[in-house]
């Protein structure tokens, strides 16, 4: 019987029928068969003749049978649409009309949630599974309020009282009201563990994510589903303890209503401590077995750990991955010895040679398949290995096209072969603004940029830039071809304009250029460009002889050449790899100046625990004239700024003549070491320190003569790439120099 209704069947079979049916018993006669004329349906509005009819077994023409009447009406119900079922039977030209009268359920039309302040409703919507326009079932109903009370005690709302109501239509349709009173959310007191003697509370504690303190100060709250996860994560702790046999007895929470607190009860069993007796490996014979020992993260002696035993065998598959072995299977196995102690064995079928079958490339809806693949470093029908995979992976991340790359694996045909799969989700690569900035370093700025780093999903690389401002005039335009004739060769040409108003003069430089680039190797790539540009100092500010010659208009042609190697898994926001650039500029083929400059950069950055990052750079460079002609002003060497010593304005650091004018260095040394500390909402707190100074003309190159900086500050990795807002202290401040700076930029420091 189902709920929420009663099931009554009446056959009203017509009285003469019956007496005629005993009456012809009586004579011994065989009566005419009674058959059914008609079948109709009444009482539905909403379910339709045919889905109700669909049920039923009776056919017009057949011989009437009650026995099937009955059954019909135990289907039509089980439709789940009806309150109440019957069947009526009727004389009708010579038979009977059947005649299925239904009830309907209502309808759920609405549903509404009265009194949560806590939990949104779009929350608890999800949470149940009464849906608009479902039939209406009381016991539907109960089922959403325990699973609702179940949530809100899952958050730690042990109080909560839940009613649901119920409100009619007109027409007979319902709505369900959920009146909520959420009552208090009870806070953790204080978790207790008993049964262990291993490890301490502190170590279970700390490895569970249910705390009994949020940022050391706030009570925790309880949860259910990450209580329960705990469970697995102090029994993964004790595995890596050697307790390979530990189980939680049980965890259970009891609460005290009066103090609107809970304590967190926790019951383990730890067992016996094993530890590693020998390692031992077979079928190794590609390699040198100590070097497959080398991938072994514990020793006979230690303690053993799952965990330490699973990043082995990974270890060891990476390793023959990158010798073309990606099919190798490596199985530990493990043998219980006297006095608690384990014997590890790695049993290694090394496996055919693994080359790449097919590479399969989704997601990307705007960009052509040539630009993925050139940017792989796999082909299809050459060896396998992971190496190349990751740094396959790598290279499409720094494209900038993508907002995810996922490369993967999948078995090929046989175990000589595998499938390499590229599943891409395209970004906005094209962006168009038009409004304003600050910098530390040039003040508030006007801004239109107009630039597309895929354009026509071919790769191309153009961009339109305009900076206005007090200090600042810029315009740039510049196309990339970054695989010209379809190599790996980058081709690119740049027209630009730029007036910087400094403290002392004015600065104008036109010009254009173009640049080549190749690389070679595994991340190394040589550069070679070309730029014609007019430069022009005016408005000169002091008295000083030195700029007063600097004056004028001169024309500049200047060659380019450098040599780089970057390693980088990221080029916006790197957490591990270096970048090396070693460059070279020489102006004199025609022109005005004939000079040389000469720099050399260093960077570095490795992640070293909970996704902390630790970066360095070191800089140096060096410039000189040719003949009796001097460095220009406007291509010396200055410090200070939010990408050098951050205790300093920009080009704050500098030699100085004898009038106290900033001239400008013939070289420069800088160091920084930048140690960065992730937060939610990809925020980062960061702790600097600096050092560097230029030299040159009056100041002689002395590495022990040094401005030191540190300091900290704030990043946000936004959508427009990392904001930065630095403030650095001046650690030997001398006279005339500020104890401190805030500097604000967009950018990475280095």
């Amino acid at each position: 019987m189902a709920p929420g209704g009663g099931l009554r069947v009446t056959v009203a079979v017509i009285a003469f029928a019956i007496v005629a049916g005993l009456a012809g018993v009586a004579s011994a006669q065989q009566p005419p068969p009674v058959l059914v004329k008609e079948i109709v349906v009444e009482g539905n509005r909403r379910v339709q003749e045919a889905v109700i009819l669909g049920r039923v077994k009776s056919t017009i023409g057949a011989l009437f049978s009650p026995t099937q009447l009955s059954e019909d009406v135990r289907s039509i119900f089980a439709l789940g649409f009806f309150d109440d079922v019957q069947v009526r039977v009727e004389d009708f030209e010579g038979g009977v009309k059947v005649s299925y009268v239904v009830m309907e359920r209502p309808f759920v039309r609405d549903i509404d949630f009265v009194g949560n302040k806590e939990i949104s409703t779009s929350d608890l919507q999800d949470k149940i599974d009464l849906k608009l326009g479902s039939v209406y079932n009381p016991v539907e109903v109960q089922r959403a309020r325990e699973k609702m009370k179940e949530h809100y005690e899952s958050e730690g709302y042990f109080e909560v009282q839940i009613t649901p109501d119920i409100e009619k239509f007109a027409d007979g349709d319902v709505k369900v009201v959920f009146t909520i009173n959420e009552g208090r959310q009870m806070k953790i007191d204080k978790i207790v563990i008993r049964g262990n003697r291993g490890l301490s509370d502190n170590e279970i504690k700390e490895a569970m994510a249910t705390k009994e303190r949020q940022y050391w100060i706030l009570r925790g709250t309880v949860q259910r589903q990450r209580l329960d996860e705990d469970v697995d994560r102090i029994l993964q702790l004790y595995n890596d303890h050697g307790y390979i046999q530990a189980r939680v007895e049980s965890h259970d929470v009891t609460v005290d209503r009066d103090k609107a607190r809970v304590i967190i009860n926790i019951v383990v069993v730890e067992g016996s401590q094993h530890r590693v007796a020998a390692v031992a490996f077979t079928g190794v014979t590609l390699l040198p077995e100590d070097e497959v020992r080398r991938q072994v993260k514990f020793k006979p002696g230690d303690v053993f750990s799952r965990s330490a035993l699973r990043e082995s065998v990974r270890a060891i598959e990476d390793l023959y991955a990158n010798v073309g072995r990606a099919s190798v299977d490596v199985n530990p196995k493990m043998d219980m010895q006297p006095e608690n102690k384990i014997a590890i064995s790695f049993e290694i079928n090394e496996g055919p040679t693994v080359y790449v079958e097919r590479i399969n490339i989704a997601g990307n809806v705007r960009s052509q398949d040539k630009i993925l693949r050139r940017e792989l470093q796999l082909s299809e029908g050459e060896i396998f290995t992971l190496r190349k995979l990751q740094r396959s992976k790598q290279r499409l991340t720094n494209l900038g096209y993508f907002e995810k790359v996922d490369v993967t694996t999948a078995p090929g045909s046989d175990k000589s072969k595998i499938i390499v799969n590229v599943d891409v989700t395209e970004r906005p690569t094209g962006l168009f603004s038009i409004g304003g900035g600050f910098s530390s370093a040039d003040g508030l700025l006007g801004t239109i940029d107009l630039s597309q780093n895929n354009f026509l999903g071919r790769g191309w690389q153009a961009a339109i830039k305009i900076r206005a401002g007090a200090n600042l005039q810029q315009g740039q335009i510049s196309f990339t071809e970054p695989w010209l004739f379809d190599r790996p060769l980058s081709a690119g040409v740049d027209l630009f304009s730029v007036q910087r108003q400094y403290t002392e003069y004015d600065y104008r430089s036109i010009g254009s250029g173009v640049r080549l680039s190749h690389p070679f190797e595994e991340y190394w790539r040589w550069h070679l460009g070309y730029r014609l540009t007019q430069d022009r100092i005016s408005n000169v500010r002091t008295e000083d002889t030195f700029l007063e010659e600097e004056k004028g208009t001169l024309i500049t042609s200047l060659v380019t050449a450098a040599l780089t190697r970057d390693s980088r898994d990221s080029v916006q926001t790197p957490s591990r790899g270096g970048q090396f650039t070693l460059s070279s500029e020489v102006a004199g083929l025609g022109g005005d100046t004939h000079f040389a400059k000469a720099t050399a950069l260093l960077t570095y950055f490795k992640s070293i625990w909970f996704g902390h990052i630790l970066s360095g750079r070191a800089e140096g460079g060096y410039g000189f004239g040719f003949g009796d002609e001097r460095l220009p002003v406007y291509e010396r060497f200055y410090l200070g700024g939010p990408n050098s010593i951050r205790s300093f304005k920009a080009r704050q650091i500098s030699p100085k003549d004898e009038f106290g004018t900033r001239i400008g260095g013939t070289s420069e040394v800088l160091g920084n070491v930048e140690y960065l500390i992730p937060l939610p909402f990809d925020i980062r707190l960061a702790a600097f320190f600096d050092v560097g100074n230029v030299y040159g003309f009056k100041t002689k190159f002395d590495l022990t003569d040094l401005h030191y900086a540190a300091g900290g500050g704030i990043r946000w990795v936004s959508p427009f790439g990392p904001i930065r807002v630095d403030y650095g202290f001046n650690l030997n401040q001398q006279p005339g120099e500020k104890p401190s700076n805030f500097h604000f930029s967009v950018g990475s420091p280095f």
